[in-house]
């Protein structure tokens, strides 16, 4: 099923063309691992802090990414999604959950994504995986995305999608806290880890440190927060919008990361 061919190339990075400043964390992947062929980590949100219009993006990559959503009062979302190369080319859709919705997406870049409508809740831990497949004979890669409730004992599939004209593997992994509204009355907070990557010889690795990057502030009212947090998954905490007087880590230090 063709679900990008007919959207016009209208590609804007993730950071361009937010309203509020958002915020990303950045794994650090061991030099001379190899070609990554799966990653994985989780995510919890504190009560009070699942607002309406925010993206918990968990596993991001060079070709796409997968989180979970509040969209509405009454609706919550897990997404995957997987660019085009930017020229045109297909992202096909393979296989999807059978609850999933599959359709084309444009804006900050072109592509396809999937979502499943899926309640999850606040201090509830998301884990998330992606995997990729790449195929020389066929010029692309298949890239898989899935989702567990039972902290990674079993997965559910969202979707999976081949990437014409992209043989790659997986690669330069990240998370990030967005909302995509102009309101920022609400806090969003967020505690990400249990990060791990695999190679394509089977071999794992528990990622041992990230490091914070952030869109540069577009009024002098933002406020966030970026900690390493620590503990058994190697939490690091992120948190944007709402009050001073508000949040797991307050006030908000508003820490001079790196502006992307």
């Amino acid at each position: 099923m063709y679900l990008s061919s007919l959207i016009p190339f209208a590609f804007l990075a993730f950071s361009s063309n937010v309203l509020c400043t958002s915020l990303h964390n950045r794994w650090e992947v061991p030099v001379g691992f190899g070609n990554i062929k799966e990653i994985k980590s989780s995510i919890r949100v504190p009560h009070g802090s699942d607002a309406v219009h925010t993206f918990w993006m968990a596993n991001g990559f060079n070709q796409g990414y997968m989180g979970m959503q509040r969209n509405s009062a009454t609706e919550r979302r897990i997404l995957f999604s997987i660019w085009d190369d930017n020229h045109g080319s297909i992202v096909d859709l393979v296989e999807k959950n059978h609850g999933a919705v599959a359709e084309g997406f444009g804006g900050e870049g072109t592509g396809a994504h999937a979502y499943v409508h899926h309640n999850w809740t606040a201090e509830q831990t998301v884990f998330f995986k992606v995997t990729a497949n790449v195929n020389k004979a066929k010029g692309g890669s298949a890239f898989s995305g899935y989702y567990s409730t039972d902290l990674g004992k079993t997965w559910e599939l969202v979707a999976t999608f081949f990437a014409q004209k992209q043989p790659y593997w997986l690669s330069s992994p990240y998370d990030f806290l967005e909302n995509w509204t102009a309101d920022q009355t609400a806090l969003r907070e967020g505690y990400y880890g249990n990060y791990s990557i695999t190679n394509t010889e089977g071999k794992a690795y528990n990622i041992e440190r990230t490091h914070f990057t952030r869109t540069k502030p577009l009024k002098p009212t933002d406020l966030w927060e970026q900690k390493i947090v620590g503990g058994p998954g190697k939490e690091v905490y992120m948190r944007i919008d709402g009050t001073k007087e508000q949040g797991v880590y307050h006030p908000p230090s508003n820490p001079p990361t790196q502006i992307v």
